[in-house]
């Protein structure tokens, strides 16, 4: 059995997405499964693009391309770009050595950082100057701490 298996993260909002397309080339069977949970099921040979709705965000899944093509009509590389624009992301890995992302805003005055998905309860951000902030939480008996940047090109 030959199977094809594409990954893609994908950032939305304060969360990253995990999209993995399964290919069987024999049957011709498609799986798009979405945070490990099966959202479709089809035959990749009838060429058939497919559109996911990620929390309003519209993700185009092209026919015989097999890849993830656009997000709301923007390219994957330039909604990635704009993303990061606005939210900073950090990839921590937890005891066990399960990996996860924290997503946080740049704007030094605002508070809103999640971690695995949620919102991340009792931080601790230290701001030091607008161009550089700290961040500080416990999990599971561990201390992470993040320390942010703002790098500046003249």
């Amino acid at each position: 059995m030959t199977m094809f298996v594409r990954r893609y993260d994908i950032p939305i909002s304060y969360r990253w997405y995990e999209i993995v397309m399964e290919i069987d080339v024999e049957s011709h069977v498609r799986k798009i499964y979405l945070d490990s949970a099966l959202i479709i099921e089809d035959d990749a040979s009838k060429l058939i693009d497919r559109k996911i709705d990620i929390e309003g965000a519209k993700i185009l899944i092209a026919d015989c391309s097999e890849k993830l093509d656009y997000v709301d009509n923007k390219p994957l590389a330039d909604h990635i770009e704009e993303h990061s624009r606005i939210h900073s992301t950090w990839e921590v890995t937890l005891p066990g050595g399960a990996k996860t992302k924290v997503v946080a805003n740049r704007e030094s005055e605002l508070e809103t950082v999640y971690f695995r998905g949620k919102k991340l309860p009792g931080l601790t951000r230290k701001s030091v100057l607008a161009a550089f902030w700290n961040l500080e939480w416990n999990y599971q008996e561990v201390e992470f701490k993040i320390e942010y940047r703002l790098e500046r090109y003249v």
